[in-house]
């Protein structure tokens, strides 16, 4: 693209008219440098069809030269309801509620590399020109657009390492494990054979009945916890349920059966370069003692089609994911306070009405 005339500024502030973009946005989340799914307008906008409220603001920036797509900044503003409520800007796929959230990782703005110079100083400006307390942005990659532009605006800023965990699938071999490992192993395989087991990939058609077996898999075991899980949110379930609708390549699944009958559930995404581990599940009332898990991720590893698999993040320090032989990258998540006064008291404020509910709660 040759740069012969200035660049068309524009922020758009419906959330409806991002459906017109999707080609141009796919052509450019696929030209840039660390692009993936989750930048992707089949991921956002389907995020926006689950979580999107009627309160929040968008202010979606796009830029163009000679009418072609060359920056897409996907800013949205959750703002305040009360008068210590604290207002927050977020790129869109996160900032959804806790209890529900899909925690979009990988999150950037979109810009053409040979543009970069000419956009991030104007971007770091609108940025700054927002109305709000904080900027909270997550799980971002360390050569990100979006932490270059954190390190062009000053504000009070808190940072979160945290670590990308990625198998090198075409340099990976077993030997990358350690000792204990591989015992585990080749323990998990022999009792698996002894069971006649099977391993192999979910066919596309049906991940959608799969989809069910892992959701009742993975809520068993957080039901034993005393806890919900992420499953028990109908936004969580009909996000998925849309992307595998609109982008059904974009779902793999890999399982482990005994006598026909799936004992373990892997769940990925997957992109041009890359299989993302996102979900597990199994059969922990009979199966556990094999380590269904580890066999699982090691047969996926070892049978994957695309350069990389991806655990994504993890903890810098004592995570599962480093022992599977996989390359290290940093991450974090950042948050940049400007009214730092307000949003103190809107934490205070917000743990008094804690306390209060509990109470009230405990004594009717």
């Amino acid at each position: 693209m040759k740069n012969q005339h200035p660049l068309k500024w524009e922020t758009i502030g419906d959330i409806n008219e991002l459906t017109r973009l999707t080609k141009e946005w796919n052509t450019l989340n696929n030209a840039v440098n660390h692009s993936s799914l989750f930048n992707s307008p089949y991921w956002l906008l389907n995020w926006a069809e689950q979580y999107w409220q009627s309160e929040w603001q968008l202010n979606l920036v796009t830029v163009r030269n000679n009418g072609d797509l060359i920056a897409l900044a996907p800013f949205y503003i959750q703002p305040t309801k009360t008068i210590w409520g604290v207002k927050k800007l977020y790129l869109l796929g996160q900032g959804e509620p806790e209890c529900a959230e899909i925690a979009t990782e990988y999150s950037d703005i979109l810009v053409a590399p040979e543009f970069k110079d000419k956009v991030l100083n104007k971007l770091a400006k609108i940025l700054k020109s927002f109305n709000v307390d904080q900027i909270l942005w997550k799980a971002l990659l360390s050569q990100s657009t979006a932490k270059e532009i954190i390190t062009i605006i000053s504000a009070k800023s808190s940072i979160s390492p945290a670590t990308r965990y990625r198998v090198d699938c075409q340099s990976w071999s077993p030997d990358k494990l350690s000792k204990n490992m591989r015992s585990r192993y080749r323990r998990g395989i022999n009792q698996l054979n002894k069971l006649e087991a099977k391993i192999n990939w979910v066919q596309t058609e049906d991940v959608e009945h799969y989809w069910q077996v892992i959701k009742e898999f993975h809520q068993s075991r957080w039901q034993n916890k005393d806890k919900k899980g992420a499953f028990c949110s109908d936004e969580f379930n009909q996000f998925h349920k849309g992307l595998q609708k609109a982008s059904p390549k974009s779902i793999a699944m890999s399982a482990i059966w005994v006598n026909d009958v799936p004992i373990a559930l892997h769940y990925y995404f997957v992109d041009a370069t890359t299989l993302y581990f996102y979900q597990s599940g199994w059969d922990e009332s009979q199966y556990s003692n094999v380590s269904p898990g580890l066999i699982l991720h090691l047969w996926t590893i070892d049978n994957n089609n695309k350069p990389y698999y991806d655990f994504m993040m993890g903890k810098t320090q004592g995570s599962y994911k480093a022992k599977f032989g996989t390359q290290q990258q940093p991450m974090y998540n950042i948050t940049l306070t400007f009214s730092p006064i307000k949003v103190m008291m809107y934490r205070v404020l917000k743990k008094i009405k804690s306390i209060l509910t509990k109470t009230n709660l405990k004594y009717r």
